[in-house]
């Protein structure tokens, strides 16, 4: 009876040691992962001179969230900038983003620059921002997506273009819930300017 409860115990201190070896050595490999994706890296803005330097990066980063009514969104970016201070906003470079709804139509935005909102999805792209929905496409220097209220508002050097319409204006508001999309000037007085074959 004393030699099988030894056995037992020498079993049970033998798992014991096991699950602690391998618990440790699994959380310090996990470790090592997490620590060559997130560093300290210099970016470069493809635009000017300015670098940012010694700032925490991630390189190909990917959010994909659902809204209720079952669209997609989903981000992706070739670098990432996380603020020290402010964890809920991303600056992200290189970005292409897509809006996919339920009868699976897809708006898809790409962009230099995005800063991207963690908790609630907004996010505005900047600098050589492209649209891409269905046989049109717009394209201006800033975008900003609101999911609180389901609009695209499109500002700045904007140029719609269609199959056989060419649009310039000030500012495009496309709701992509309901389909509908608003062409405008900041000036009442101003004309949007059409071209196009009829």
């Amino acid at each position: 009876m004393n030699k099988k409860k030894g056995l037992q115990l020498s079993l049970i201190v033998l798992l014991i040691l096991s699950s602690i070896i391998f618990y440790q050595k699994f959380f310090n490999q996990s470790k090592d992962l997490i620590e060559t994706k997130v560093n300290e890296k210099e970016i470069f803005n493809n635009d000017s001179d300015n670098k940012i330097e010694n700032s925490n990066t991630i390189e190909t980063l990917k959010y994909i969230s659902q809204d209720l009514v079952g669209n997609t969104y989903v981000i992706n970016a070739d670098t990432a900038k996380f603020e020290e201070n402010n964890v809920e906003n991303i600056t992200l470079y290189k970005v292409n983003a897509e809006i996919i709804r339920q009868d699976n139509e897809t708006i898809k935005i790409f962009s230099e620059i995005a800063d991207y909102n963690k908790k609630n999805n907004n996010t505005v792209f900047e600098k050589a921002v492209r649209i891409e929905y269905d046989n049109q496409t717009i394209k201006a220097e800033v975008v900003k997506l609101n999911f609180t209220k389901n609009l695209i508002e499109i500002i700045e050097n904007v140029h719609y273009m269609s199959d056989n319409t060419n649009i310039y204006a000030d500012k495009v508001e496309l709701d992509y819930l309901r389909k509908k999309m608003k062409i405008s000037m900041n000036n009442q007085n101003d004309n949007i300017q059409i071209t196009g074959k009829y």
